[in-house]
């Protein structure tokens, strides 16, 4: 028998990623219910940074305001003796890391979520899934009593071992570290300087992270200490720090100390059916570089606003696919990534320590090696080649991080470009000064918001007309020198991006047609278990 969808989205998983993905559905005026297995929010900020481009992307619905309140900028991050990257070199509102707690950052998501109308279920876990062409249903389970929950589509947003992709049939593939690093907020009596900073030699690497309020994340591994169950001790804290800093820091007031496991895995696939992956779930790396939580939360950005074109029978062919096309390589970007400076940085031969060292503090020493690095670390360099290709104006390329570009608009006063973005839809500028560009929109109604621009915008030279995905990226360029084919360029793109042109559909869509059931590859038979869930 057929699944009757009681709701178009169940999201399992209410960490950051989960209630990113819930509020972008939610903006976008798609029914969701996130479940949760915990009974309350986790205090253990197991991640406590947002990079650049996270906090734009976050800052298109709105939530980055509050984020900034709360956390604290770090403009610097040091790896090596000499060496420096500088975030406020970087052109960006947000030009530092924002060093937050994960569980402020949760805070703030499941309050916009809430406003917006999700329903958050805690104490719900999830033991069951059935899928057929037209749903999804899941067997949930509390102390009281066991029920089904059936959706359009579910997305397990649900962690590094996540049930969802269990019960899918996705296999999550790789490996798991021979070394076990320890994580701790606590206080220092002598601190180092306060900047992230990163120093590695001799087997091992720390990274220290300021709050601003005394406290310091502090993360330290070493090739010679293995897994253990043994809580971890401030005293055993001192004595790696002291082998890694050269002095005794003094720690002392922990409010969190804990060992965990790290992983190198990524999903076989993020999709199957109407079963979908996002963030831990999907992708699990060294956290040495503070990615995870930023992966999670842009591959949240990216799915909701495809997710949700797709409940509401407007997506083009192959947009809702195009999550997995462009999101799985920037996890394989960052596992690689990861993994050679975990390799690098805990290597225990003193002579390839030494080279690095050198290596790197002579390579940043130049103005323009830091600033590339920067925007690497931050996200704002990292673009998508998937759908469109990688065409476009030499002023700004398909596929490309659009910036939160100054908007000088016809009959009213100049604003931010994001703040245009809040309700999760298309934005098309129009640069011409006839309009036309902008007039052929009406056509896709409430699915794309023009804009005609009142004069000159000096990062857009020479470009007619640009269209800009809900994600802050360029779906498509005009800088054709042809003024009287633009309407009909326009058209294409639309087509391309937005759907065909008149009214949406009334009843939701068979997500293309016959939506597969066959589970994917089986999981591996032992997963490696962690007494802290890695982020």
């Amino acid at each position: 028998m057929a699944i009757a969808p009681e709701q178009s989205v169940i999201v399992v998983g209410a960490g950051p990623t989960g209630l990113a993905l819930a509020c972008e559905l939610a903006a976008a005026g798609v029914s969701c219910t996130v479940l949760e297995r915990r009974l309350a929010p986790s205090t253990q900020s197991r991640a406590m940074g947002l990079y650049s481009r996270t906090m734009e992307v976050l800052d298109l619905r709105g939530h980055a305001d509050a984020l900034v309140a709360l956390g604290r900028p770090v403009s610097r991050m040091v790896p090596a003796r000499g060496a420096r990257v500088d975030f406020a070199e970087l052109d960006t509102r947000f030009p530092s890391l924002n060093v937050i707690p994960q569980s402020r950052t949760e805070e703030v998501l499941q309050r916009r979520a809430l406003d917006l109308g999700v329903t958050i279920e805690r104490d719900a876990e999830v033991f069951g899934l059935a899928q057929d062409a037209s749903g999804v249903t899941l067997q949930v389970r509390t102390g009281g009593g066991e029920w089904e929950e059936s959706a359009d589509f579910v997305v397990g947003c649900d962690g590094a071992h996540s049930v969802v992709r269990g019960l899918a049939g996705i296999a999550f593939r790789g490996r798991t570290y021979d070394i076990a690093p320890i994580l701790a907020d606590v206080r220092l009596r002598k601190p180092p300087p306060d900047d992230v900073l990163i120093v590695s030699g001799g087997g091992g690497v720390m990274v220290s992270v300021p709050y601003g309020d005394g406290l310091y994340r502090i993360a330290v591994a070493r090739r010679d200490r293995p897994w253990t169950r043994e809580p971890v001790t401030l005293d055993e804290l001192s004595e790696v720090l002291t082998r890694a800093l050269g002095f005794d820091p003094g720690p002392y007031e922990p409010e969190w100390l804990a060992r965990f496991k790290i992983h190198q895995r990524i999903a076989d696939q993020y999709r199957t059916g109407r079963v979908l992956l996002a963030g831990d779930a999907a992708h699990l790396h060294s956290p040495l570089g503070g990615q995870g939580l930023n992966l999670g939360i842009q591959d949240a950005v990216n799915l909701g606003w495809k997710l949700a074109a797709e409940v509401q029978g407007w997506a083009p062919a192959g947009l809702l696919d195009s999550y997995e096309v462009e999101r799985r390589p920037q996890a394989e970007r960052i596992l690689r990534a990861t993994d050679r400076a975990t390799r690098l940085a805990t290597t225990p031969s003193a002579r390839v320590s030494a080279l690095r060292r050198v290596v790197l503090a002579k390579a940043l020493s130049y103005r323009r090696v830091r600033k590339v690095a920067g925007e690497a670390i931050s996200g704002l360099s990292n673009g998508y080649a998937g759908r469109g290709g990688a065409l476009g104006h030499r002023a700004v390329r398909v596929g490309q991080r659009v910036p939160d570009l100054t908007v000088p608009r016809v009959g009213a006063g100049p604003v931010r470009l994001y703040s245009l973005m809040r309700d999760g839809r298309f934005v098309l500028l129009d640069l011409a000064e006839d309009g036309r560009c902008a007039a052929v929109t009406e056509a896709w109604g409430s699915r794309v918001s023009p804009v005609r621009v009142g004069a000159a915008v000096p990062e857009l030279p020479g470009v007619r007309a640009l269209l800009v995905r809900p994600d802050g990226y360029a779906a498509w360029v005009d800088g054709a020198a042809d003024p009287d084919g633009c309407e009909g360029r326009v058209r294409l793109a639309l087509n391309q991006w937005c759907g065909v042109e008149g009214p949406l559909p009334q009843t939701h869509p068979e997500s293309g047609g016959e939506v597969s059931a066959v589970p994917g590859p089986a999981v591996p038979a032992e997963q490696p278990s962690a007494a802290v869930e890695q982020t």
